[in-house]
């Protein structure tokens, strides 16, 4: 049985599986995939269009392109369906996830801390920061192993090889100008210092908690980056973790009461100085986690690039990183035009994984640029409200010709 490339229907974020005869990889499981009965929670919607596929007998890996919740929302009920008297193995084999240290440190658990303990309840900063303290523990759990990708790795399936072209975390988070005209290591020293300022302002337990959590959070990071060898260190500091999240949990409840019945705009003035914080550290650290991202590509079949900002595509495409023409690439951002980037290479097909953004609906230029190459669009969602989601139906009225809608629960290629 040859590769085939399962396209799942998203709502929102992505998920696509690589399946071959002997084993299968799982590219992220977003946050939507439409039940169409509303038999569903939102947490099931993803996880409901692979769960057969993780607990069925063949070996079954993951792929976390990048930390951010809608492409991984469906991991964090791994294992659900399956009680732990009766599990035989983890049915997880390998959780890959991209490679986020820097010059010996996880420089990502600083933001994601700070935005644990600063961001309102039921914001998407909060459910960001929040999302990987919950995914952390789950994969310890559910898969039998974990591996930080980072550029020049190789991951074998099927008697070839994924290619990682990135992420090389130096110019992602220290050189390329991802936040604006600032790398992400400036624009984020001075979230730092916003933080301590409003820390002496408001609470002084923020400049105790922070610390605690983020080196909790950074310890255990770092011995996830040191594979098998770390594993009962590894999991000792995960209790650390936890512990240090429960005492972040009790400042968020002085701060904002109950998650589910607490405080709602429009907050207190000195809270609302901390909800405009955790809104600009939300972005700067979205932009850090983008430019950290899983890229890579299966011969010249597929390239996926995450959610890769231009300036990552544009680096790896003056390095000659890619190949001319792909079968299939998925576009970064659900096809969005404003973080497109020329520099993407040309593919037969595209996969526009947008549908409920309707603030960044699919672009239209987006889409002119690439049909000119002569391609088709696979698109996920976006079809099923064009007028809300898709910038070219607002702008002409019916969807581009060169769109095919994937109108079930996913499209099969083989490749």
């Amino acid at each position: 049985m040859p590769l085939k490339l399962q396209i799942k229907r998203m709502r929102y974020g992505d998920c696509a599986v690589l399946e071959g005869r002997r084993a299968r990889l799982i590219v992220d499981c977003g946050s939507d995939n439409q039940a169409a009965d509303g038999s569903l929670t939102t947490r099931d919607f993803a996880y409901a269009a692979i769960a057969a596929q993780v607990n069925d007998l063949m070996p079954t890996h993951i792929l976390v392109s990048h930390l951010h919740t809608d492409h991984y929302r469906g991991f964090l009920n791994l294992g659900k369906d399956v009680p732990p008297l009766f599990r035989a193995a983890p049915p997880v084999d390998t959780a890959f996830l991209p490679w986020i240290i820097l010059g010996g440190r996880a420089v990502l658990a600083a933001p994601f801390a700070r935005l644990y303990l600063a961001a309102p309840p039921r914001t998407l900063a909060h459910e960001l920061a929040r999302g990987l303290l919950e995914l952390l523990p789950i994969l310890e759990q559910e898969a039998e192993h974990r591996q930080m990708l980072q550029a020049g790795d190789v991951v074998p399936l099927e008697g070839g090889k994924l290619e990682v072209l990135w992420p090389q975390v130096e110019p992602a988070l220290k050189t390329l100008p991802i936040c604006g005209k600032k790398g992400f290591l400036e624009a984020d020293a001075s979230m730092e210092e916003v933080f301590s300022a409003l820390g002496r302002e408001i609470s002084g337990e923020l400049l105790e908690d922070g610390p605690l959590l983020t080196g909790a959070l950074e310890r255990y990071l770092l011995l996830l980056h040191d594979g098998p060898l770390a594993e009962g260190a590894r999991r000792e500091a995960l209790e650390t973790l936890k512990a240090a999240r429960a005492q972040a949990d009790g400042l968020r409840r002085a701060l904002w009461g109950d998650e589910a019945e607490g405080l709602r705009p429009p907050y207190p003035a000195h809270l609302q100085a901390l909800a405009d914080f955790s809104r600009q550290q939300y972005h700067v650290l979205v932009n850090g986690i983008n430019a950290c991202g899983i890229i890579f590509q299966w011969k010249d079949k597929v390239l996926f690039p995450g959610d890769a900002p231009p300036a990552v595509i544009s680096f790896l495409s003056d390095q000659g990183r890619f190949r001319d023409r792909y079968q299939i690439v998925k576009l970064p951002h659900h096809g969005t035009g404003r973080y497109f980037s020329p520099a993407l290479p040309q593919a037969e097909q595209y996969i526009i994984s947008n549908g409920g953004y309707r603030r960044r609906a699919v672009g239209k230029e987006t889409l002119e640029g690439l049909a000119s190459t002569g391609c088709a669009f696979l698109c996920t969602d976006a079809h099923t409200a064009p007028a809300e989601f898709c910038r070219y139906y607002q702008a002409e009225g019916h969807c581009h010709p060169a769109c095919i809608p994937i109108t079930g629960q996913q499209q099969v290629t083989p490749l």
